[in-house]
């Protein structure tokens, strides 16, 4: 467990000082002042001020955080010419989509990488019905769990294996392949897979029980649902990096999206929060994707880059889609909301972020405590 959590400390770590540099680079660019550009969080273990910018390293390992002057728009500070608050428009929007631009870098070099690696080609869980805007996505069921002493254990088959065909015949769904197997049980069948991971195929045989146990099933698996996305023609692997962001950009809204109208739909909030995961649930996740390997890891990085890029770019109030809205009031109305207006809405859209981030936490331990405990 404790590599788990230097994995995952490295991990969220990364992600969040790619975001943060986002936001140094432009702001420096931009004649902006930077007082301090720090890893962790304070208190402060070693600090050196380089060219006006204090760079330093703090005891508290998650993360990390830019200091520009005058990013709160305290009036004190709006005359000054290098401050963030007295910049024009355009200049403080850089700033701000700075970050989301870095995180989103960090995904489509990963994605490149990755699909490269895997003959341009991976799986996405799906449990909604929804496609893909680029590529070319086939259906598939698969392995989501075996259960112990069962038919599917001892025939070798694991979760995440994603089952193409049995006997021949193909299953674009977790039903067929139930079904499938009920018209076969009792004798042998012979299962082609591939595991979700690393995609290398096989095939095994196994055979389904008669009369299986209580709520076991024929072989004995738990059974989801897997869309392949694959890049086959030439521009699309050229841009494939860039195609696999926005398709998994689009997933995560359209997901959110279709979430919100269920718990609306069902008059419950269940299906919305069960989704939604903060520091412990990543670091469940990190446990989960260094059990697939590498391949899996660095998959899970570029996964989290983009979705810290997602969030960001919501309209919340404190994060970066927050703060965009005032600089988008003040570019259309040609003058800034008032400072005061614009500190309460941040100061009160960070005591809600605090809230949501304990309430998650606690939702999260009880969650995954199996996985991790």
């Amino acid at each position: 467990m404790f590599l788990v959590i230097i994995v995952f400390l490295i991990i969220f770590s990364s992600v969040i000082l790619a975001h943060e540099f986002g936001h140094f680079l432009v702001a420096r660019r931009a004649g902006v002042r930077v007082d301090e550009f720090g890893i962790g969080y304070p208190p402060r273990i070693w600090g050196k001020k380089i060219k006006g910018v204090i760079y330093s390293v703090n005891w508290i390992p998650f993360g990390g955080f830019v200091k520009i002057y005058g990013e709160n728009s305290e009036e004190k500070t709006l005359k000054d010419t290098d401050s963030f608050g007295a910049k024009p428009p355009g200049t403080k929007a850089g700033i701000l989509l700075a970050g989301i631009g870095a995180n989103l870098l960090v995904a489509i070099i990963l994605f490149y990488l990755l699909l490269g690696c895997h003959n341009f080609q991976t799986f996405q869980g799906q449990f909604f019905n929804y496609k893909f805007p680029f590529g070319q996505q086939s259906a598939f069921p698969m392995i989501s769990g075996v259960l112990d002493g069962s038919p599917a254990q001892e025939a070798g088959i694991k979760e995440y294996d994603v089952v193409f065909s049995g006997n021949g015949e193909q299953f674009a769904d977790s039903e067929a392949l139930i079904d499938f197997i009920d018209r076969n049980r009792g004798e042998e069948i012979v299962l082609r897979l591939a595991d979700a991971h690393n995609l290398e195929e096989r095939t095994v045989k196994v055979v389904p029980r008669v009369n299986p146990p209580e709520n076991s099933g024929a072989i004995g698996v738990i059974l989801g649902d897997v869309s392949r996305l694959s890049y086959e023609s030439l521009p699309e692997k050229a841009f494939s990096g860039v195609l696999h962001t926005f398709n998994l950009g689009h997933f995560t809204f359209s997901a959110l999206g279709h979430l919100i109208k269920t718990s609306v739909v069902e008059r419950d909030i269940k299906p919305l929060s069960s989704s939604l995961s903060g520091p412990v649930g990543i670091l469940a996740f990190t446990k989960l994707s260094m059990a697939g390997g590498a391949w899996q890891v660095f998959y899970f990085i570029a996964a989290i880059s983009l979705g810290l890029a997602a969030i960001n770019i919501l309209p919340i109030p404190a994060a970066d889609g927050g703060r965009l809205i005032f600089v988008i009031y003040e570019a259309i109305f040609r003058k800034r909301a008032p400072a005061r207006i614009e500190r309460a809405v941040n100061a009160f859209g960070m005591f809600l972020l605090i809230a949501l981030f304990l309430v998650i936490t606690v939702k999260d331990v009880i969650q995954f405590k199996d996985i991790l405990f």
